[in-house]
């Protein structure tokens, strides 16, 4: 274990083995550390926190402050952070409002610097959300995702697996799996991401023609779903984008209506 001697640990405080705390570093003592974790110089985790082994906290970044709710009461609440996960410079991740609520963050997730989570996100494994973008209270991001940098993203908004949303963008109805968004709109698959995801050739290819027939031609969402069915091999990909699509609560995001992608 190495701690910088002008880092303050609580008493409580829970750290695992091989744990590295850099100088003025901030441990609450409800938090707890995994084995390997690696805290930066002025970092602050406070609140009822767990990082997971192999997690790196870089400078300046505050894990677990009280959630920007006004109708938090400081209740008790929570913030779980995966294992291997990357929080770099002044990122910040806040804690759930609702008693025994929790912000999740999954393993294997990037959060590059100034970039921001709000309380109750739950981002799942392998997400990657790049400088600067700003996901307000009870965000969802699926597996594998990528949020580029300057993003801002409303409360409740979900954005399915393997998406892929540009620089820039604001985002305010969920973003369905699979897909690729940019200028606020959704473009057509994310045709990169999946296959460097190791997707075989026919999901992509059923994807694509799913995707095409939701975005492209103006149909309802539920005379386009039921055109998918009728039309498209229905892989577990599919599957996904239309069960996505038909439990939306906050609407799906505008697609570019090419004629082809």
């Amino acid at each position: 274990m190495k701690i910088d001697s002008r880092a303050v640990i609580a008493e409580g405080a829970k750290l695992g083995k091989d744990v590295e705390i850099g100088p003025y570093a901030v441990i609450d003592a409800d938090v707890t550390i995994g084995d390997g974790c690696k805290i930066g110089p002025h970092a602050y985790i406070t609140g009822i926190t767990t990082l997971g082994e192999g997690t790196q906290v870089h400078a300046g970044a505050v894990i677990g402050d009280a959630p920007q709710d006004v109708h938090y009461n400081d209740e008790p609440s929570y913030v779980d952070i995966g294992k291997n996960c990357v929080i770099r410079e002044y990122v910040t991740v806040h804690r759930g409002t609702e008693e025994g609520s929790h912000t999740v963050v999954g393993n294997n997730v990037m959060l590059m610097a100034f970039s921001h989570l709000g309380h109750n996100c739950i981002i799942e494994d392998g997400v990657i959300v790049a400088n600067a973008s700003l996901l307000a209270g009870r965000v969802t991001v699926g597996a594998k995702a990528f949020v580029s940098a300057g993003v801002m993203v409303h409360q409740f908004v979900r954005i399915g697996r393997l998406a892929m949303i540009g620089g820039g963008n604001h985002i305010t109805q969920d973003v369905p799996p699979f897909c690729m968004l940019q200028g606020e709109e959704v473009q057509g698959p994310n045709i990169v991401g999946l296959r460097r995801s190791g997707m075989e050739e026919e999901a992509r290819t059923a994807l694509r023609s799913a995707i095409k027939i939701y975005f492209c031609y103006g149909l309802p969402r539920q005379e386009a779903c039921d055109r998918i069915r009728s039309e498209v091999t229905i892989t577990p990909e599919v599957q996904e984008f239309i069960d996505f699509v038909m439990s939306t609560k906050r609407g799906i995001c505008p697609g570019h209506k090419l004629g082809e992608f």
